[in-house]
């Protein structure tokens, strides 16, 4: 069943992402050195456009992604696919299957994945004017939740990680057998540094760094 609070937080943090770049889409993402927020928008506003393709459409497999329009300024490509896509996900049988990033064909997948990649990315652009809010507990909550599918297998042979939401009460645990590392801290400072973000101080035995990727680890 599509979560309306799900909803909400993908609105809420969209809305703020658009305000932040409307501020100066020039300015640079220390997340993503060779992006400014005027490129950061148009890659959500892309994620945000596909997303609600799958969702009328039911595609079986990925297609080619989403890209700006001609002619078309970032923020108001975005602000039309925000709430499109917001609509769609309301829209969207829970049943329904079509390509997703999970082995999971559901496609209301994309409902999770879309409040974490929409409340991370607010974060990048936040960080363009100085020290970001945290992750909201929500978008937190669902991509440590989410991890293990999306992006554990992507790193190959790595050590068990256990790490423990100090804030939430709640542990996951990455890899089989016994964990051979554990890191305790807040949900958000753990799923941003696992996203090569955040205090790069926090001790993890890895990251998500998949090679050859054209942006920054963590956007797919």
């Amino acid at each position: 069943m599509i979560s309306g609070d799900n909803l909400a937080v993908i609105a809420a943090e969209g809305e703020r992402l658009l305000a932040i770049v409307r501020r100066d889409p020039d300015r640079r993402v220390p997340q993503y050195p060779n992006w400014t927020l005027r490129d950061l928008i148009t890659h959500v506003a892309s994620i945000h456009a596909r997303t609600a393709f799958i969702c009328r459409t039911l595609p079986q497999e990925s297609g080619s992604p989403m890209t700006l329009p001609e002619g078309r300024d970032p923020c108001e490509w975005y602000a039309e696919t925000l709430p499109a896509m917001i609509e769609a996900l309301h829209d969207l049988d829970p049943a329904a299957e079509g390509w997703t990033l999970f082995t999971d064909r559901r496609v209301s997948t994309w409902e999770r994945r879309m409040v974490v990649e929409t409340g991370v990315h607010r974060w990048d652009a936040e960080g363009a004017f100085g020290t970001p809010e945290p992750l909201l507990p929500r978008v937190a909550t669902h991509g440590l939740e989410e991890f293990s599918d999306l992006w554990l297998n992507r790193l190959g042979d790595v050590p068990t990680l256990e790490v423990e939401a100090i804030d939430l009460k709640r542990s996951w645990r990455f890899g089989t057998g016994e964990p051979a590392y554990r890191v305790v801290g807040t949900a958000s400072d753990i799923y941003l540094r696992l996203m090569a973000r955040g205090d790069m101080r926090l001790p993890l035995p890895w990251e998500v760094a998949v090679a050859g990727m054209p942006t920054p680890a963590g956007s797919v």
